[in-house]
């Protein structure tokens, strides 16, 4: 009966992991770490949605959402109310400040995009408004290398600061940074980290465009309803999760790696928060002998027989005592 049932054993154990076993790519590891928190980002993207609504706390919203995606991308638990609120709280100063630059600044390089393209292609506007063109009553500009150059400019800006915008948060909630010295780490790491902000970019678009493109393809109520919910449900939290699973290693070679080897004793609750490997030092080996040690001989002490007392000593020695007791006046 056993034999037959083998499948469902749940005491057998299985075939474990091989020492040498190669490690898996990233790719796997990924969506095997999404998939085992499926319901957590859920939601916690719900909480990000209802925190960002007021539009001002979207840096409240962005500090915790990444916190939790950073956690789990680092395979560290996190607790979704919990540690989504006291994260904001512990920032909340910094992430707010952060918020409001990053949508003033995104919000002007947008304007900008939209100014130069209105003026250059003004056909394209109108298609994608899906706006009839107004051959008569059209102006023409003709444009300039400078429209052109200014436009790259706008273009490249927007790029560049929605790059910065994948660090920016887990630089908040990670490191005691000012906010300048953060918008300056982000720029670098905009820039040094190319390969793999592009990787994000190039995911993100793609997720993007499958959403937009069964929209514009079935543009049915349902339809718009399974986009809208899909949206709002999975894309923070997807997002998220992405650009921090991607983000680290990036920030490890260049900020991390490089202050711990400096510094090797350094910070070491900080290393464990992040799931990085902490070597034992020195002051950890004494740390770790043992409190109590053992104070038994190595050899039996030698027993010794007891004296044998004869009939008057023991009545001397029982007077002795009795007259002891009758002279003792303590309470």
């Amino acid at each position: 009966m056993a034999g037959k049932f083998a499948l469902f054993n749940i005491t057998k154990e299985g075939p474990g992991v091989a020492k040498n076993a190669p490690k898996k790519r990233g790719t796997v590891v990924f969506f095997e770490i999404y998939a085992r928190k499926f319901w957590s980002l859920l939601a916690a993207g719900l909480l990000w949605l209802v925190v960002s609504l007021p539009l001002v706390t979207r840096g409240w919203a962005d500090a915790g959402l990444a916190y939790i995606t950073r956690n789990y991308a680092r395979e560290k638990h996190a607790f979704i109310k919990e540690d989504f609120f006291d994260i904001i709280k512990r920032n909340r100063k910094q992430a707010l400040i952060c918020g409001l630059i990053n949508l003033v600044v995104t919000g002007l390089i947008l304007f900008n995009l939209y100014y130069y393209v209105s003026g250059l292609y003004p056909e394209l506007i109108y298609t994608l408004l899906a706006l009839k063109l107004p051959q008569e009553e059209l102006v023409r500009l003709e444009p300039t290398l400078l429209d052109h150059l200014s436009m790259g400019c706008a273009m490249l800006a927007y790029v560049l600061f929605t790059w910065m915008k994948y660090y920016i948060p887990f630089l908040v909630v990670t490191f005691d940074l000012k906010t300048s010295q953060v918008y300056k780490n982000a720029f670098l790491f905009a820039v040094a980290g190319l390969k793999r902000n592009l990787l994000i970019s190039v995911v993100l678009i793609g997720v993007y465009g499958l959403l937009i493109g069964a929209f514009l393809l079935m543009p049915y109520p349902v339809t718009l309803v399974i986009v809208a919910l899909l949206w709002i449900l999975l894309v923070p939290a997807f997002r998220a999760f992405l650009i921090q699973y991607n983000v680290f290693p990036e920030i490890k070679r260049l900020m991390i790696d490089p202050y711990y080897k400096d510094n090797p004793d350094a910070d070491k609750q900080a290393r464990l928060d992040l799931n990085l490997e902490v070597a034992p030092s020195a002051t950890d080996a004494q740390a770790e002998e043992p409190v109590f040690t053992d104070t038994l001989p190595t050899e039996p002490a030698p027993t010794t027989i007891p004296k044998q007392y004869n009939e008057r000593e023991m009545r001397r020695f029982t007077n002795q005592v009795q007259k002891k007791d009758e002279d003792d006046d303590t309470i």
